[in-house]
């Protein structure tokens, strides 16, 4: 590669140990960032042109540079845009959820659930820092942001919470009711989707009904309850925010939103 030719280039500083499954996940998620961003600037294109390879892994902090698989076939300064664009792109979904409270226009639950991720190491490191560029090979800077371990934090709280308001948007949700599970799953957590688990909650009714986990943070919580070595998940209540899907107006599937406690309960 010449040196006039750019990579997207991710560092990430950490003091402790990385969780593999997290640094797997960060890496997911600007991969699919990428994808989203190429299949929007270009509709159509084919799934293999938008993937990122690796082309160099540093000693150190993790430092990785990323090429488009189709960079060898296209101009250099076209690809080199679209490195530019994609961290801007990137830096500017992450900019509002820095800030308490903050959220990002237009976004997807898939895109809020990439963001989150893509910070989840740092998030969970003492001093851990995120910097992700656009650099020539001879090491200047085209485009970067980078995302301190508070920070972090912040993002992923952020986009937590904006996920859960749209997966209910237009819902009227219960809002911090009991729940006790009827039945538990040791299967891994499948936000979206049915679960094996199921819940009553007595304000609607005693019927156990098949829950969904509409966001990472709530299905975790209750997840933890249930491995739990020590613990027993049906002496335990949770204290929800949820919704109900309907068939025939009969409620059918509870849809978690957000777990706000955990409390023991008599037998």
């Amino acid at each position: 590669m010449a040196d006039n030719e750019a990579h997207i280039v991710i560092v990430i500083e950490n003091e402790e140990p990385i969780d593999l499954l997290d640094f797997t996940a960060s890496l997911t998620a600007v991969a699919r960032e990428h994808e989203a961003q190429v299949r929007i600037a270009s509709p159509g294109v084919d799934l293999d042109e938008t993937r990122l390879l690796v082309v160099d892994i540093r000693k150190g902090s993790i430092i990785l540079e990323l090429l488009p698989a189709l960079a060898p076939f296209v101009a250099s300064m076209e690809f080199t845009n679209t490195a530019v664009s994609f961290v801007k792109n990137l830096a500017s979904a992450i900019a509002p959820l820095r800030l308490p409270g903050g959220r990002t226009k237009g976004a997807t639950t898939q895109q809020l659930k990439n963001l989150s991720d893509m910070v989840a190491t740092v998030a969970k490191d003492s001093g851990g820092k995120l910097t992700i560029a656009a650099r020539y090979q001879n090491g200047d800077v085209l485009q970067e942001f980078v995302v301190q371990k508070d920070e972090a934090a912040q993002i992923s709280e952020n986009a937590a919470k904006q996920r859960i308001e749209l997966e209910s948007k237009g819902n009227t949700p219960y809002q911090r009711v009991l729940m006790r599970l009827h039945q538990s799953s040791v299967e891994d957590l499948r936000v979206g989707k049915r679960t094996s688990e199921k819940g009553i909650v007595e304000r609607i009714d005693m019927t156990p009904r098949v829950l969904v986990y509409v966001s990472d943070l709530a299905g975790q919580r209750i997840k933890d309850e249930i491995l739990k070595p020590d613990g027993n998940p049906f002496q335990k209540g949770f204290i929800v925010d949820m919704d109900v899907e309907t068939v025939g107006g009969r409620p059918r599937v509870y849809r978690i939103l957000a777990v706000h406690d955990v409390i023991d309960i008599e037998d």
